[in-house]
């Protein structure tokens, strides 16, 4: 899963990402330039950890979750003004969007106006959007004038898109511009999945939090693939620095269940419909996601594209019988391990063992 975090300048990104990382930035480019900060994080799971403990692999490998710190957000939203051609090509890669929303007051900034900063990047990703799209009517409209007839759809489905933007709107509430094959390939910023994030000070009450929280909900209602939360990235950030055994004590200090990073993961995978799947065995214990409703024959082609061109059948048993069960031998004889065809869908949680014949 590959995450961008974006927001306007002071609005706490690169915090955040020290926040949801617990690392220092790697910049995939020249320093001081537009190119993004990269940091990785394990996504933690007791069910990889149960199956570690049973089988004690060569290796255990969890599932990652890349995060990169965009830059080139101004909030200058002005007409012939767009997004840099090189974050735009890091941030079309990206699975979903984390957008950090000041809610702290700034001594160079001022008090904190969170509707009115995420609107106005939330204009600039719209505005991008929109150069896009008039380029390429441009261009599919003189290959019609020209003959190519194979181009109605996809000109049909733009000028769509166009009249959506003009309205200020984001392309999430156009469902083509992510199912289509004509418009998927753009990968527009205003289709993107969004997790809102309210970077909250922490002089800020929770009835600050909340109603900075409502403003945008109430701006954002109707739109599909958008979620909310908030997060002390200063704290979080601090947090993120200390070993497992501080970080456990400092939690309980503060009757904190978690850390905010983990909650985050959690809820971009709801966000994205992933599930997580399972390989175990002696040389490896492996965690795999998957987006939920897929089937054992696209889960096979996850961990390995030969098992999926040459699939058999599934071997699967759910996580919560094989930990009653004690093992999978114990498992089978329980009846609890089943027999899927390539049509079955993967639940989160299975443990999976393909047979396949290349």
């Amino acid at each position: 899963m590959k995450l961008g975090i974006i927001g306007l300048p002071g609005s706490g990104k690169t915090t955040m990402f020290r926040a949801l990382t617990g690392a220092v930035e790697v910049h995939l480019g020249k320093s001081g330039s537009q190119d993004p900060g990269l940091g990785m994080v394990k996504v933690k799971d007791s069910r990889l950890d149960f199956l570690a403990d049973h089988y004690r692999p060569k290796k255990t490998t969890p599932v990652n979750v890349e995060y990169l710190d965009i830059a080139g957000f101004t909030g200058e939203n002005s007409p012939g003004r767009s997004i840099g051609d090189r974050v735009l090509a890091h941030m079309r890669t990206l699975d979903a969007l984390v957008h950090c929303v000041r809610l702290f007051d700034s001594p160079s900034l001022g008090p904190a106006h969170p509707l009115r900063d995420f609107k106005s990047v939330e204009e600039e990703m719209v505005i991008s959007d929109l150069a896009i799209v008039e380029k390429r009517l441009e261009k599919v409209s003189k290959d019609l004038q020209r003959g190519r007839k194979d181009l109605a759809a996809e000109s049909a489905l733009l000028e769509e898109a166009r009249s959506l933007l003009e309205e200020g709107k984001p392309l999430r509430l156009l469902p083509a511009a992510r199912e289509s094959e004509h418009l998927r390939g753009f990968a527009f910023l205003s289709a993107k999945p969004e997790l809102i994030l309210i970077n909250a000070g922490d002089e800020k009450s929770t009835e600050e939090i909340g109603s900075a929280l409502s403003e945008i909900e109430a701006e954002v209602s109707g739109q599909p693939q958008v979620a909310l939360d908030s997060i002390f990235a200063d704290t979080e950030a601090e947090i993120a620095r200390l070993s497992p055994q501080e970080a456990e004590e400092f939690l309980r200090e503060m009757s904190l269940e978690e850390e905010a990073k983990d909650r985050i993961i959690k809820k971009s995978f709801t966000l994205l419909n992933l599930i997580v799947f399972f390989t175990a065995g002696e040389p490896e214990v492996r965690a795999w996601q998957l987006e939920r409703g897929k089937t054992a024959l696209k889960a096979a082609g996850t961990v390995h594209s030969d098992m999926e061109k040459g699939f058999i059948r599934a071997e699967v048993v759910a996580f919560p019988d094989f930990k009653e069960a004690g093992s999978l031998a114990a498992a089978h004889k329980a009846g609890k391990v089943r027999l899927e065809g390539r049509e079955y869908p993967v639940h989160d949680g299975d443990i999976i063992l393909f047979r396949f014949n290349v």
